[in-house]
């Protein structure tokens, strides 16, 4: 017996699945069909649930493989032509025994094969089939096809072997559909229930505000698509906001898992060795002769050891080492994942029955309601700079979540504009704008000065002195209308800066301060932000000089102990710049003598041997050796000065990083 449950609750989620809800009840032992696509078996296998609510129970769920129906076939011994079936079934299982109803006789038999006669008719010829059966093993015979009213096969096996050819081919004329069987066993009339998570495609909202008087209401819509080939017919429909975590699963291909593969380990056979014979001189005595050196490696000599004898076969190589047996199969990778509280998800529940039919799509109304909402503008001049928009200053009394959605803005029964409103929780407040106000037009004027140092630091090798800046942007609101403009300004603010003689803002966000005022009718309103920030300027204590500390002394920036530290790292300062102009000045006069002595030394070796070269000799000689005395007094005293400089600006560094001041001017 098959029957089908119905759908009688589903739940549609945002992240793009449904929860399906089917019961109907059932008589004694069934079998439940179930169809789905094929890319929804994964999702199915992880989530159905089958509850038998009486005193039954499911013994078993199967479905149908993911091979297709050509790999399928080819495990079924039998086939049905696409003409004559019954006498092609009957070709293809002789020897199977059957019960036959051929007229008024009934006979059992074993079939023997199918007799094809032909007779004329007039001018045409007809060929008749006939089934030959062996009737109590003795006799046989021959019944025409056409006088077969019924005919039982009387082998369970082949019955089985018709019922599931005959499935598979049902089952490939549904295209992608997957048959998945639920097996109820109990007895008498009871409820089955069986549930499941399936791919839908995500519900949407749209909202429709009016604008008007005495109220201001607020209406919801939820659209849902039914893409399956299943109507939905008064079901029960749940729609569930929020980010519950789903995800996709194989689990409907069969999973195998790879085995090593051992080999015996077989040792090679031996060749028949080879002896070396002795060899005899001439004069008939006999000697041996020198044993040649052993052969290399896989190699064996003939008996005159001059040639090589062919190799002997080479040995297979190792087999891999053999690992122990896994104790298990492979299972299922099993997810954990952190319950979530429900009140991070909200849903929508529909009081009455919906339908909606198969591949349609319905409007549902999910909220009516008043609500909290005042006509407002709002300027932000990276949206628009000229004007402001019009907008509604809505806050969500309803006491439900309002899901995010396109919401179309109507005011006394006539359209003014459109925006998107984001997920609103209860009591929220938002600001909604759907349309440019042209009846006001911003103007915009920056001005910005800096103020004197008010606070001086010193930290890790550095003088800080902080100044103020401030800025101020003035915003003028020319209001063309005849009423009253409620005006909420969007003001981008610096990080670290903090308003002065300024209202404070009504709201601040991630980017802006907004502040709320009236702008009047036909007459310009100014509204001014100013704000204070902070302006360091910094100098590396190692390049500080006598005039910088002058101006500071002269500023008071220092107190007398900063001071006395300040002029010993200033003279430390000198006296390395010093050390380091003495360097480069000794530097300098070791390269004059060593191009000095290049010239003289080639001058030497010019002269010959005559009496007045003789005197032109002694005299470079005696040069080259005056300046071999001044180099070896310039690389001492440039050694001594470079060594003072390194020991200056070891002190220098302990004084600067150590020098900590701060104090306000």
């Amino acid at each position: 017996m098959v029957n089908a449950l119905p759908i009688r609750r589903v739940v549609l989620f945002k992240h793009g699945v449904g929860y399906f809800e089917r019961e109907g009840n059932v008589d004694g032992d069934v079998n439940l069909d179930l169809a789905f696509k094929a890319a929804e078996m994964n999702d199915v296998l992880k989530s159905l649930t089958v509850l038998d609510l009486g005193e039954g129970h499911v013994a078993s769920i199967s479905y149908e493989s993911t091979l297709p129906t050509e790999k399928r076939l080819e495990d079924v011994a039998i086939r049905l032509p696409d003409g004559n079936s019954l006498s092609g079934l009957l070709e293809q299982v002789k020897g199977a025994r059957v019960a036959v109803v051929a007229g008024s006789d009934r006979l059992e038999g074993v079939v023997a094969g199918i007799e094809t006669r032909w007779r004329k008719a007039g001018d045409d010829t007809l060929h008749e089939h006939q089934l030959v059966l062996l009737v109590g093993g003795a006799s046989l015979r021959a019944l025409d096809l056409a006088e077969i009213k019924s005919l039982d096969f009387l082998d369970e096996g082949l019955k089985k072997d018709v019922q599931h050819l005959l499935e598979i081919l049902i089952g490939a004329k549904k295209k992608d559909l997957k048959r998945l069987t639920i097996f109820a066993r109990g007895a008498g009339t009871r409820p089955v229930q069986a549930s499941y998570v399936v791919e839908t495609p995500v519900w949407k909202t749209s909202y429709r505000v009016m604008l008007g008087q005495p109220e201001t209401r607020i209406q919801g819509w939820a659209i849902v698509d039914n893409t399956r080939d299943e109507d939905w017919d008064d079901v029960s429909l749940t729609l569930v906001a929020g980010l519950p975590i789903s995800f996709v699963h194989e689990l409907y291909a069969p999973r195998h898992r790879r085995r090593p593969t051992v080999e015996v380990q077989e040792e090679e056979a031996y060749a028949p060795p080879m002896l070396e014979p002795a060899e005899y001189a001439a004069d008939e005595e006999r000697t041996m002769t020198a044993v040649p050196p052993p052969p290399a490696p896989g190699m064996a000599f003939s008996r005159a050891g001059a040639m090589p004898a062919p190799m002997p076969a080479r040995m297979a190589p190792p087999p891999r080492s053999p690992q122990a047996k896994a104790a298990a199969r492979e299972r299922s990778a099993q997810v954990q994942t952190r319950t979530v509280e429900v009140g991070d998800l909200f849903q929508y529940v529909l009081d009455r029955p919906v339908t909606v039919k198969r591949n349609q799509s319905a409007l549902v109304p999910i909220l009516s309601a008043a609500v909290s909402g005042k006509r407002v503008a709002v300027y932000n001049q990276s949206v628009r700079e000229k004007n402001p928009l019009s907008a509604i200053w809505l806050e969500n009394t309803t006491g439900l979540t309002l899901e995010g959605g396109p919401l179309t803005v109507l005011e006394n029964e006539d359209y003014v504009g459109e925006s998107m409103l984001e997920t609103m929780k209860p009591g929220e407040k938002r600001l909604v704008p759907y349309s440019v106000e042209l009846g006001a037009v911003v103007a915009i004027d920056h001005e910005s000065d800096v103020r004197d140092v008010h606070a001086v630091r010193v930290v890790n090798g550095v003088f800080h002195l902080l100044r103020y800046r401030l800025a101020r942007t003035l915003y003028r609101v020319t209001n063309k209308t005849d009423s009253v403009i409620d005006l909420f300004l969007e003001h981008r603010f610096e990080a670290g800066w903090k308003l002065v003689d300024t209202p404070t803002p009504v709201e601040t966000t991630e980017s802006f301060q907004r502040f709320r005022f009236d702008a009047a009718p036909k007459a310009e309103t100014r509204f001014v932000v100013t704000e204070q920030g902070d302006q360091w300027e910094s100098v590396y204590l190692t390049q500080t000089t006598r005039d910088h500390l002058k101006l500071w002394v002269a500023s008071r920036y220092l107190n007398q102990a900063a001071h006395d530290a300040l002029a010993q790292i200033v003279a430390l300062n000198e006296r390395v710049a010093d050390s380091a102009r003495r360097q480069t000045e000794l530097q300098r006069l070791v390269t004059e003598i060593g191009e000095k002595q290049k010239r003289v030394r080639e001058n030497l070796a010019a002269l010959r041997d005559s009496r007045d070269e003789q005197r032109l000799r002694e005299r470079y000689v005696a040069e080259l050796t005056r300046d071999e005395d001044e180099l070896a007094r310039l690389d001492s005293e440039l050694a001594q000065s470079r060594q003072e400089k390194i020991q200056l600006e070891a002190e220098l560094r302990q004084r600067t990083t150590t020098l900590s001041f701060d104090a306000k001017v």
